[in-house]
């Protein structure tokens, strides 16, 4: 398998070694170069065409959001990590960077000192180069020819001779046959709950700016990010929708027409309250390891809502999700996935559609007008006849 070509950009020489020194510990990745500002970046970006390249935000002649959008622009093939400082300024940078179309990001410690600091990095890098490693496993092993699943289909694809697929060609496909368990909405959904990972935030974006009524139920999100940034996450989705949208803080109520972000590093769930159904946020483990859990937060809904909910999985790398829609399904709800064309990873919509808890893939462009169709069509008691099922 051909290696991960990185290129590393920053300011700051100290960062760009210890990037280096952790870049060339990681199997299946290979360093070819660092920049020290922007312009550089681009440069570099355009002739030698990196695969990957972590990139700071705050450097000198030309940001880190300019290259960005000068590499989106140019239509340049690579994918950007963002290495962000855990401050209310680097979530938000980072979450500007990744609508703008940057891969993912990672977070930097305050000080840059000690094992610790420099394992942290090299854990966070680990996985998302994985992800990309397996993303891009038989395509870079046979530049040739390659075998793809697309939506439980499989395709054979030729690539062109590079390290990673520049262009490819659908030569022949192989339609496997599936068992897709029908649609129903038995009741109208009285809660939207979401999961997502990499690729979440712009999804959400996307999502949020397109509902154009209110739906009268309250809608919750479990995203993965670490502390902070799920707070500017919620600032920067409530300045784009129609909804109020705020980070879920313990004890707060359900309320329609409101959307309750999970906090980073910390778990929630629903519960019954006096006044009605109320957030819980908590310090619970739970079996991924992940916090906020999308899994540990969906098993409460089915719950606490029963039939009652519309569930979607939006894009992301692993399984969460899918055991928590398990329990979900088991009441009847229906749930939507985000399908693999409009995904940054289609990872964890990809487990839940193979389980056969989806019923209806859409592309992120879609997913507002199917959840409103929903909304429409089950408050109209036609549930059958929701035309939210386009794609």
């Amino acid at each position: 398998m051909t290696d991960l070509r990185v290129l590393v950009v920053d300011d700051s020489a100290m960062y760009r070694l210890v990037i280096k020194g952790i870049i060339e510990t990681i199997p299946g990745a290979k360093y070819i170069g660092r920049a020290c500002d922007g312009q550089e970046a681009l440069e570099r970006i355009a002739t030698e065409k990196p695969d990957v390249v972590t990139l700071d935000m705050e450097m000198p002649i030309m940001s880190g959001i300019d290259v960005i959008k000068a590499v989106t622009e140019r239509n340049l093939n690579t994918k950007l990590i963002i290495v962000s400082s855990c401050s209310k300024a680097g979530a938000e940078a980072a979450i500007n960077a990744l609508e703008l179309g940057a891969y993912d990001f990672i977070t930097k410690p305050d000080k840059l000192c000690g094992s610790e600091a420099i394992d942290d990095i090299r854990q966070q890098l680990l996985k998302k180069f994985e992800i990309l490693q397996r993303k891009y496993k038989l395509a870079v092993s046979h530049p040739e020819k390659s075998i793809n699943v697309v939506n439980g289909e499989q395709e054979v694809i030729a690539f062109e001779n590079s390290s990673l697929p520049r262009k490819r060609v659908v030569a022949e496909k192989i339609v496997a046959p599936r068992s897709v368990p029908p649609s129903r909405l038995a009741l109208a959904p009285r809660a939207i709950v979401l999961g997502c990972s990499t690729g979440g935030p712009k999804a959400l974006l996307k999502l949020f700016s397109g509902l154009r009524c209110e739906l009268g139920v309250p809608i919750f999100i479990v995203q993965h990010m670490p502390p902070i940034f799920t707070q500017t996450l919620a600032k920067s989705i409530n300045d784009i929708s129609s909804i109020s949208v705020k980070e879920a803080e313990d004890g707060d109520k359900a309320l329609p027409n409101h959307a309750y972000v999970a906090p980073g590093g910390r778990q929630m769930k629903l519960v019954h309250g006096r006044g009605g159904v109320e957030i819980r946020i908590t310090d619970d483990e739970s079996d991924n390891f992940c916090k906020p859990s999308v899994d540990y937060f969906f098993k409460s809904v089915a719950e606490i809502y029963k039939e009652r909910a519309l569930g979607i999985i939006l894009s992301g790398m692993g399984s969460d999700g899918s055991e928590g829609l398990k329990k979900m399904k088991e009441h009847g709800v229906t749930v939507f996935g985000q399908d693999k064309e409009s995904c940054v990873v289609y990872g964890m919509p990809r487990v839940a559609q193979e389980a056969g808890l989806v019923d209806k893939e859409l592309s992120i462009e879609n997913m507002a007008s199917a959840i409103e169709d929903v909304i429409k069509s089950s408050v109209k008691g036609s549930p059958g006849h929701a035309s939210a099922w386009r794609r």
